[in-house]
């Protein structure tokens, strides 16, 4: 369990602005939103955590801040699109080897993988337990046990908290740390820190209870196909609106891959970091695939339409020659 002691330089006293936000956010965005054809999960701007670069404690708009993430259904062109928006580069945070007296696996901390949850069970642990998660690697330089990025299905995931100087799980991060600090809440964007779909997360653990730490890469699964990574302009062109979020980070990217890759049906997406310093998850639904006909039933249609063309062009001529 990271635990970083107070500084006397921590910024603990928030702007106004902040305050308002956070009323705000509490009392309004804690369920997904449809704007232009995008689901909208909009996250708070003073959740995230990070060291100090000593022993203190940075709260909010920190580099692991995520402020929204987005998923456009684009039946039209059978694509699933995801956004984010972050201070975090999808290439993570070079940190060095240590971080507040933690060993870094890497030298960095990145992005978690993004999860989706079909299964019906209704909880996070159930789905990953019985391996009916579907995973997206999208970041190349996390621990993620994924071979390569791309889509996978049959997922399993593990966590890389402990490798990364984070927060055990949910509880962790937001008693010993939002809470602790500035007597706030944290939040996931769609879903609350203790939203049922999360336990036993949401109950502090240690890093000598593996069991305790929340899961945030791929361990297992089967990949299915690729992800075509984007960035800000070719998102905005798709529709992503920045705007629309209360507030951004400096850093906007993306990926698009095909719809048929999913199920239809309701979801929840998960995306943690790997230290677990922030979070957001998504609510949602996604449509049918458009049926694409085979060849041979395209050719039938052709041979119908001349039909019934032939028909009517010999009925009009006979109609005449009376």
């Amino acid at each position: 369990m990271m635990r970083i002691p107070q500084s006397p330089l921590l910024q603990a006293t928030l702007t106004s602005a902040t305050l308002l936000f956070s009323l705000a956010f509490s009392q309004s965005a804690l369920a997904g939103t449809l704007h232009n054809g995008w689901n909208y999960a909009i996250d708070p701007s003073y959740d995230s955590l990070a060291s100090d670069g000593g022993n203190g404690l940075l709260i909010g708009g920190t580099i692991y801040e995520i402020y929204g993430m987005a998923i456009k259904d684009d039946v039209q062109n059978n694509r699933i699109w995801v956004g984010l928006n972050a201070n975090l580069p999808i290439g993570g945070n070079n940190v060095g080897d240590t971080v507040g007296g933690y060993r870094i696996s890497n030298g960095n901390i990145g992005w978690g993988d993004l999860f989706f949850d079909f299964s019906g069970l209704g909880n996070f642990k159930a789905a990953n337990d019985s391996a009916s998660l579907f995973g997206i690697r999208f970041a190349g330089t996390n621990d993620s046990h994924a071979p390569s990025i791309g889509v996978y299905e049959n997922v399993q995931a593990t966590s890389v908290v402990h490798l990364n100087g984070g927060w055990s799980n949910l509880g962790n991060h937001n008693i010993y740390g939002i809470q602790e600090h500035l007597g706030l809440e944290a939040a996931m964007g769609d879903l609350a820190w203790n939203d049922p779909y999360y336990a036993p997360y949401t109950t502090p653990g240690l890093y000598s209870q593996p069991h305790t730490l929340v899961p945030n890469v791929i361990a297992t699964g089967n990949r299915i196909g690729d992800i075509t990574l984007v960035n800000s302009t070719e998102l905005a062109a798709a529709g992503f609106d920045l705007g629309y979020l209360p507030a951004t980070g400096s850093e906007t990217f993306g990926f698009w891959f095909e719809k048929s890759l999913l199920p239809a049906g309701n979801f929840y997406s998960t995306l943690f970091l790997e230290c677990n310093n922030d979070a957001i998850a998504l609510t949602g639904d996604l449509v049918a695939s458009k049926e694409t006909p085979e060849p041979s039933t395209l050719l039938g249609f052709g041979v119908l339409a001349g039909l019934t063309w032939t028909t009517r062009k010999k009925r009009r001529k006979l109609q005449a020659m009376l």
